[in-house]
């Protein structure tokens, strides 16, 4: 049976839920970002319904849910059980962003029987600093949340979105607005005491890591850290979005999410909703969800149009759930993208119909999809003699255009090496240093086959190899600054040096210890010390 809505009735211990989707499929739970609302995955709901029985909930104070402040993350996490227990449910996936991948974490560490599979959207070990987020605390008691609602479109998205997407930039505005300030204010204390880094190495849960490439409020370093600490988890950095990369980028961030439940589900049995002994299986191998790659190098499968579920009913407002702050500023909004002609995608989308909130709309195209390969031609009858090989065409490929190629690799090589201030050279060295813009930073460094902290190891060991030196301290810092450790470099020097020289090594570690000095990140100091406020 579909369950198309059901909003719950809170008591104290437990939160504000809704259910979408069929009742007899395995569970799925989505956890929001602070400031707000289960609305924030709107656009992966039609999707992940296909597969999952999809429970999302409302963080206390948020969305109408009752004010009930949190004590802490770990009480948000117990909240979230009581919540599950009440309703039968024994063992979930979990996808949570921001705060709500916090609370996924603290689910791995606490009760990982219970989780199937993780994945931690926008997450950090640890979140900015603890003063940051008391002084936040401060600015909301003095001054409400209207200064926190204005500045949140810009921690949450990429300028570019900013510009194109108006209505979703006032529907942000509005949702943090009208957020409990008590609940926000004790949410902010919530993160300020938040931090894991000591406890990543007992996460056992299977994890996707998953971050805008512009996210300021839990950055690519920090998906890094969280990579790098965890046992069993990958990395997907989602090109053009930033903190909320479910709004930004919605159908990439529903096909990496499909990708790694699906692959959880299909090694395990977990139970569904209710007292059912166990959950149906995810669809196997031979449909559209067929052999998953792993996913820092999945791109999605181009994929038939599914017939979408029907769009969640709006329930009755409860007496104390109040207006939802997602319906305000939408009703009044004009079209968000395109021309009204322009029909919305089937996959993953939600209708966009009259009084629909901004994230119904058709989203932009998926910086994942890749040119579908051209099928190899039939075989012919054979003749008489034994036939010669049927030549099988190499899979076709849009060239892409050199302008976007170089914008591309601008942006990776700022992103990898930190030049922020770096201008196109002119004169002789203008068209090979635009050869090397394309081809290194646009075309290798920027494909999703190998996450960042991958590429430099593999690139401090050939510079190694090399002997490029003065080349390997550039990339030494690069590395530490965007999340490597130490222990880790060290690790890749001992290795090079068994299979690429000795001599070569001690050229290696000799940069390396005069760099790590420099950069203050010795073996022993944790990383993510510092970082922005979220």
């Amino acid at each position: 049976m579909w369950e198309r809505e059901r909003v719950s009735e809170t008591t104290t211990a437990t939160l504000q839920y809704r259910f979408d989707g069929p009742e007899d499929a395995p569970v799925l739970v989505l956890g929001p970002s602070l400031g707000t609302t289960w609305h924030m995955w709107d656009r992966q709901v039609p999707e992940l319904t296909r597969h999952w029985r999809v429970l999302r909930f409302d963080l206390p104070g948020h969305g109408g849910a009752p004010a009930r402040p949190l004590g802490s993350v770990g009480d948000l996490t117990d909240r979230l059980l009581a919540t599950l227990d009440g309703l039968g449910i024994e063992r979930f996936g979990f996808a949570g962003c921001s705060i709500g991948g916090a609370v996924g974490a603290d689910l791995a560490l606490r009760h990982p029987g219970r989780l199937a599979s993780l994945a931690l959207v926008g997450t950090s070990a640890r979140f900015g600093t603890a003063e940051s987020w008391r002084q936040r605390g401060d600015v909301v008691r003095t001054s409400g949340l209207d200064p926190i609602a204005r500045s949140a479109p810009e921690a949450w998205f990429t300028p570019a979105f900013l510009a194109a997407q108006p209505a979703i930039v006032e529907w942000a505005v509005q949702m943090v607005r009208t957020t409990d300030p008590l609940c926000y204010i004790a949410a902010c204390q919530a993160l300020a005491a938040f931090d894991i880094r000591d406890d990543l190495g007992r996460t056992g849960s299977p994890a996707l890591v998953l971050v805008g490439a512009e996210d300021q409020v839990a950055p690519p370093a920090d998906a890094r850290v969280l990579v790098a600490g965890i046992h069993d988890a990958r990395l997907a950095v989602v090109p053009a979005a930033s903190h909320l990369a479910p709004v930004e980028q919605p159908a990439a961030v529903t096909d990496l999410l499909v990708r790694h439940f699906t692959t959880a589900w299909q090694t395990a049995s977990v139970p569904a909703a209710g007292s059912a002994p166990a959950g149906p299986q995810v669809p196997a191998p031979g449909g559209p969800l067929a052999a998953p790659q792993p996913v820092a190098a999945t791109e999605p499968r181009p994929a038939p149009a599914p017939t979408p579920p029907p769009a969640p009913e709006a329930a009755s407002p409860e007496p104390d759930r109040g207006a939802s702050a997602f319906a305000a500023p939408v009703a009044a909004a004009p079209a968000v993208s395109g021309p009204p002609s322009v029909p919305a995608p089937a996959v993953g989308h939600m209708p966009a119909t009259a009084g629909d909130n901004p994230y119904a709309t058709p989203a932009d195209p998926n910086p994942y999809a890749a040119p579908a390969p051209v099928p190899a031609p039939a075989a012919t009858a054979a003749p008489v003699s034994v036939p010669d090989p049927v030549p099988v065409p190499a899979a076709a490929s849009v060239p892409v255009p050199a302008d976007d190629a170089h914008a591309t690799g601008v942006r990776v090589r700022r992103e990898v090496l930190g030049e922020e201030d770096r201008k196109d050279p002119e004169g002789f060295g203008a068209e090979y240093d635009d050869f090397v813009t394309r081809v290194a930073w646009g075309g290798t460094w920027a494909r999703p086959g190998l996450d960042r902290r991958t590429r430099f190891l593999v690139t401090l060991t050939a510079l190694t190899t090399g002997g490029h030196l003065d080349e390997l301290a550039l990339y030494l810092r690069a590395a530490l600054r965007d999340g490597v450790t130490a222990a880790e470099i060290k690790e890749t020097f001992l290795h090079t040096a068994l299979y690429c020289g000795l001599p070569a090594a001690n050229a290696a570690f000799a940069v390396a210890e005069r760099v790590v000095a420099e950069e203050g990140a010795e073996e022993g100091e944790k990383p993510g010390e510092s970082g922005p406020e979220a």
